[in-house]
């Protein structure tokens, strides 16, 4: 109960910075790791306990890894995501982030919709995966100077709401 407390807690500050800032602080990652580590520890009474919550935090990095060098996904959103699955273990974290992840679609497509941009964002998307093919060198998909922060959603925020979302409808 108090990792689910202490995990939200880091979520939602977190949520709170990539809304406002559109960045997760390191720091707040850093303390979700030592303190989801030493709980890990302590919920189990075992020290090799605390290793398999940092392979868990290993495994979703190495996972989200691509969609950050494409720029597709922030890096704290993949810390965050690695958090939810350190904290949850991975089948329920795995369902927490897609939830997240789910939100956010919907989020995005609501907005492109709205906004008229839905088949210009496609376009850009199509684009970009037929450059990547055709080069086959992965490149940017979307730069913050170039492209602006308009088109940008926190998933932070989503990644929060998801996990919310997990702990109330599945149990």
């Amino acid at each position: 109960m108090v990792s689910y407390v202490v995990l939200l807690l880091i979520l939602g500050t977190g949520a709170f910075f990539d809304a406002q800032e559109h960045r997760i602080p390191n720091g707040l990652v850093l303390w979700g790791v030592i303190i989801g580590f030493l709980l890990e520890i302590a919920g189990s009474g075992k020290p090799l306990a605390g290793l398999l919550f940092l392979l868990r935090l290993l495994i979703v990095t190495m996972v989200f890894f691509l969609l950050f060098l494409c720029r597709m996904i922030g890096a704290g959103d993949i810390k965050l995501a690695a958090l939810i699955c350190g904290f949850l273990g991975l089948r329920a974290g795995a369902l927490a982030v897609g939830f997240g992840f789910l939100i956010g679609a919907i989020w995005s497509f609501i907005k492109m919709t709205v906004r008229g941009s839905l088949f210009i964002r496609f376009s850009c998307l199509f684009a970009y995966i037929r450059r990547v093919f055709q080069t086959g060198k992965l490149t940017t998909y979307y730069d913050p100077v170039q492209d602006g922060y308009d088109v940008v959603i926190p998933l932070g925020l989503c990644l929060f709401l998801g996990t919310i979302g997990s702990m109330i409808f599945v149990k």
